[in-house]
Parts: C-alpha cells; sequence; structure tokens
C-alpha cells in the first residue's frame, strides 16, 4: 500500500502485477474502497499492472472539505496514473467509478487505451437526486450507519441477500468508514456530472458492462446510452445486481478481460 499527493488531495493506492505490463486503473463505488476489486486482481493481474486507489473521500484517503466534481475526480486519477509512471492504461469504473472512468475517457489524456463504464447510470432522475439529497441529509444528522444497511440492500439481488455471502458484511463495513464529507462531496459529483450530455463525445474504446438485474441501470437503458458511443460495445452480466463484479467475478472478469484483449 502506497500514498501519493495529486491534484491537491493525498490519495491511498495499491498497484499488483508486472511492472512494464499495460496499467488497468480499477475505481471503487460511491461508499466503498479499493479493496472491493478483489475478485478481479489476480486475474488481471497475469498481464496488467493493476492500480487501485480508495477515491477522495473514502478508504485511507484524504476527505477534503467538498464541493467535489466529477472532473474533479477524473483528475485525481489521471494525476496518480501520471504518479505511477503508466505510458499506457485502462479506466475501469464501476458505479461511481464508472462515471469518473467515463470523465477520463472525455479528456482523453495521453496514453489512455481504453475505458469500461460499470453499472453506472450517467442521467440522474428527479426521483434519484431526491433520494441523493435525503441520504447525505440522514449521513449529515446521524453518521452512515442509518444508510448501509439500506445501500447493501439495493445493491444486490434478493438471492445474494438471502444466502448471505461474507462480502455482503465487508461491503458494509466499507460503507461505515466512508467519511461522511467523503459520501456527501461524491454524491453531489455524481448529482451534477452532467454525464447525459456529454457522453456522445466520447472517442476513445468503451465497454459498458452492467448487472442484469441492476435496479438502478436497466439493460435497455445501458443499451441506449452505448449506442450514443461510437464503437462501443455492452454486455450485461447474469444474475447480477449493481456491484456486478462482487457477485457475478467470473462473468464479470471473463467480459472485462475479452474487451481488454480486444482493444489490446
Amino acid at each position: 500500500m502506497s500514498e501519493a499527493f495529486v491534484n491537491g488531495v493525498r490519495l491511498h493506492y495499491r498497484l499488483d502485477g508486472p511492472e512494464r505490463a499495460p496499467v488497468v486503473a480499477l475505481v471503487n463505488s460511491l461508499g466503498t474502497d479499493l479493496t472491493m476489486w478483489e475478485p478481479q486482481v489476480a486475474a488481471l493481474a497475469q498481464r496488467h499492472r493493476v492500480l487501485r486507489h480508495d477515491t477522495r473521500g473514502h478508504g485511507k484517503s484524504a476527505a477534503p472539505p467538498g464541493p467535489y466534481t466529477i472532473d474533479m475526480l477524473a483528475d485525481d486519477l489521471i494525476g496518480l496514473v501520471c504518479h505511477a509512471g503508466a505510458t499506457r492504461f485502462y479506466v475501469v469504473g464501476i458505479s461511481l467509478g464508472g462515471l469518473e472512468a467515463l470523465a477520463v475517457g472525455l479528456r482523453q489524456p495521453q496514453g489512455l487505451a481504453g475505458i469500461a463504464i460499470c453499472d453506472a447510470r450517467i442521467d440522474v432522475p428527479s426521483e434519484s437526486a431526491k433520494a441523493m439529497d435525503a441520504r447525505v441529509r440522514l449521513a449529515r444528522e446521524r453518521g452512515m450507519a442509518p444508510i448501509a444497511e439500506a445501500m447493501v440492500e439495493r445493491w444486490f439481488t434478493a438471492p445474494t441477500l438471502a444466502a448471505k455471502p461474507a462480502y455482503l458484511d465487508t461491503v458494509r463495513k466499507m460503507l461505515l468508514a466512508t467519511s461522511v464529507e467523503g459520501f456527501a462531496g461524491c454524491t453531489g459529483a455524481i448529482k451534477h456530472s452532467g454525464l447525459s450530455q456529454r457522453v456522445a463525445a466520447l472517442r476513445i474504446p468503451t465497454l459498458f458492462l452492467a448487472g442484469d438485474q441492476d435496479a438502478a441501470l436497466p439493460v435497455e437503458l445501458m443499451r441506449q446510452v452505448q449506442s450514443q458511443v461510437p464503437g462501443a460495445r455492452a454486455a450485461a452480466i447474469p444474475g447480477a445486481g449493481h456491484l456486478s463484479n462482487l457477485e457475478q467475478p467470473a462473468a464479470f472478469n471473463e467480459a472485462l478481460l475479452a474487451f481488454l484483449r480486444d482493444v489490446g
């Protein structure tokens, strides 16, 4: 585990895999940290240098006062990739991380070879915006505890919730450990990203990937967004909800590795 000071913030990160291999940067979701990617590291690190970090306001990274923007988070990641010495890299993000990946793709920094946008809804309907505001108010009044269980129940499918795999408790602990300032700042970044008006400008190899039971992102909506991006591809992960990389890791890894092979 290492730390870097980039874009005005201290970020906690980890590198795995061959030193001279192309870098795959994995970006966590709202309320989690870099350990959410454990099911992907071994598969990716065979041919890639895997860069994970705790997004600003999450995990062991600093949580400066908000507001945050999605472009600010993208610049954090670009700065960290430069710090790691990457000359060729990919960005893979889930939920909030997927929006960061999209924002990086719009910037098209030198060396960027492709992005994967996973379980990330780029528009914010009014009801979703109201729910975001309510969660931030609750977090500021009572901390993360009242939010953690509700978010876990929203993120995973009923069979998984009934089976109670160990990673559900791990996700709860990540949510509880997230700073209120970080949660509020990143929620605001999602709410005000404006990415639905910008996505059609993407000109980088792009994969849209989502669980076929993700209540926040119906597969039909994902494919509508895909159709706006020239040459983009899309894939649905059977039996997965919002954190598809955790719920169905084998299928997630297969789809992601196929994309990386094709664009690499």
